[in-house]
């Protein structure tokens, strides 16, 4: 067979030699310069709704079960058990698609988790899915610091064996799930038994909430020593600090993050870093392994409640969110939307951010973030940058593209773009190319290379904080069956998870004032439409229709 097509071949390869075909003209091209959000621009009024990041909330889901304390914690007792529904309306402007869900299991901490009792933590879930937003899951038995209730390790490794199938399949609705259980509020300390001391029974409950969760999902601890004490313990063995080499690779150390439920409390940060020096500044240990880790691992804060430690300066917190890339932050603590009297998050609602206080503090900053249609300077707010940067802030800067095409062409198509955000995403997420037809059918082109994990804003240890520039390359055929037409070229961030691959709520927004958010009548797709090519109709077309 090979010897009677050779001759075949070498016969082909003559007549091309002597009668060479036409190349293909080239595709004219264009490249497209993009702007971040104005000041006075429509998005700018609100935050963006993206996924897995911004202010959350606070809600203990326990409603309807019976407590073994005589006074109801905030949330147990209201009247009506869904509110936190409403009040996921109420902060959608604030870009809020994260809560923060709190589960005590103080009634069983003697027992089994009865069936009602997973059943009812499903069920909430279910809620939260079905209002396309995830949640910071945290389970505790301890309410205050000195509560009655209080879990051995061994009940506390029994829960979780219970709560696992739910966990499981629920994931993909966990942004993230702190550690939890251990004493008061899941925190890690005052425990009733004294588990904080314990440091390998820290070690063997870490173990099991790692086992539990997904390979590709974050816990979170109180205090950076606490991750020490359960990586140095004998059920993980594994001391290894995170780096970029082993970031996302599914050791326990890069799985396990930051929680400081102190945040700028006083000068250890709520006993956050409580070894000399310095406490809550660089060369403090405690603080160095949070600065250290921190781009790689989730991290998530609060301020104590009522400003117990004295009001939090806007601008020192902006700089310590940067520094730590806080990935959320909570909304309910020092607010008077809970507490009935303004606090340091009131005050930040009106404090005044000028971009020659962000520039001079080398904080992240669009070019027009300050500015008007004009021009014009444009005070912002803290608050407002902290609802815009907490987190990811994926701008894209410029695309290069063909304006036109034939069907069966390969489309390429490069793009670059800056995080301005705090923090890199930390859960994984696709990257697509997409074409949209005249009527609305979407062509998908994975971007192999492109994870979203890797695009931090400034490069780890820089003490300018220059912001990078990431660049994503793609190439899609384009089918032959294309009719003649305008087509639209977009960039597709979905959900990981299958069940909410097609699902907007779930999709990522770019920060841009001049891309249009598109979705599709079914409501299957949210992409960022960045321009458009046209498909001329063939040749023979256009003889037969002059």
């Amino acid at each position: 067979m090979r010897a009677w097509l050779y001759p075949v071949f070498a016969t082909c390869a003559a007549v091309t030699a002597q009668e060479p075909a036409p190349e293909p003209p080239a595709a004219p091209q264009a490249t497209v310069q993009y702007r971040g959000i104005r000041a006075t621009d429509p998005q700018a009024s609100t935050g963006l709704l993206n996924p897995e990041r911004g202010w959350r909330n606070e809600i203990m889901i326990n409603w309807g079960l019976p407590s073994r304390y005589a006074v109801p914690v905030v949330g147990e007792g209201e009247a009506t058990p869904d509110w936190w529904l409403a009040e996921i309306e109420r902060y959608r402007p604030f870009g809020m698609t994260l809560l923060q869900f709190y589960y005590y299991l103080d009634r069983w901490e003697d027992s089994a988790i009865p069936p009602e009792g997973l059943a009812h933590l499903e069920a909430q879930l279910a809620k939260v899915r079905a209002a396309g937003c995830k949640v910071v899951l945290r389970f505790a038995y301890e309410k205050d610091i000195k509560g009655p209730a209080g879990a051995t390790c061994e009940r506390i490794l029994g829960h979780l064996e219970q709560l696992a199938p739910v966990i499981r399949r629920n994931a993909d609705i966990i942004a993230v799930m702190q550690a939890g259980f251990v004493g008061a509020w899941g925190e890690w300390h005052s425990s009733k038994h004294g588990l904080q001391e314990d440091h390998e029974a820290l070690s063997r409950i870490m173990a099991k909430i790692l086992d539990v969760l997904p390979a590709e999902r974050m816990t979170q601890v109180r205090v950076p020593k606490y991750k020490r004490w359960c990586l140095e313990g004998a059920a993980l063995k594994a001391s290894l600090p995170v780096t970029a080499a082993n970031a996302h690779t599914g050791i326990a150390a890069a799985r396990i993050g930051f929680n400081n439920d102190g945040f700028l409390a006083g000068k250890t940060c709520g006993g956050t870093w409580t070894e000399p020096p310095l406490f809550s500044n660089p060369g403090n240990p405690e603080f160095d392994t949070m600065t250290a880790e921190s781009p790689y691992v989730m991290v998530d804060g609060e301020l104590f409640y009522a400003d117990q430690a004295g009001p939090v300066d806007g601008l020192q917190a902006l700089q310590r969110l940067r520094l730590h890339h806080y990935t959320s932050f909570s909304l309910m603590h020092s607010y008077s939307e809970r507490e009935g009297k303004p606090y340091s998050i009131d005050r930040w609602l009106t404090t005044a951010l000028t971009e020659e206080q962000i520039v001079s503090a080398r904080l992240p900053l669009s070019d027009q973030y300050c500015r008007d249609a004009n021009g014009q300077a444009v005070a912002r707010t803290v608050f407002e940058y902290i609802r815009d940067h907490l987190g990811y802030r994926l701008e894209l800067q410029r695309a290069a593209f063909p304006t036109s095409l034939a069907a069966g062409q390969s489309l390429s198509c490069r793009l670059e773009l800056i995080n301005r955000g705090f923090a890199a995403l930390h859960n994984p997420r696709p990257v697509f190319l997409v074409v949209v037809t005249p009527d609305h059918q979407v062509i998908e082109q994975p971007i192999a290379d492109a994870d979203p994990r890797q695009w931090q804003p400034f490069a780890p240890g820089d003490a300018e904080f220059a912001p990078l520039l990431h660049t994503l390359t793609a190439a899609v055929v384009l089918p032959t069956t294309l009719a003649p037409g305008w087509y639209r070229l977009g960039l597709w961030l979905p959900d990981a998870g299958a069940a909410l691959r097609y699902n907007p709520a779930y999709s990522v927004r770019l920060a841009n004032g001049d891309t249009l958010w598109w979705t599709d009548p079914a409501q299957r797709y949210g992409a960022n439409l960045i321009g458009g090519f046209s498909i001329a109709a063939p040749a023979a077309d256009l003889k037969r229709n002059p």
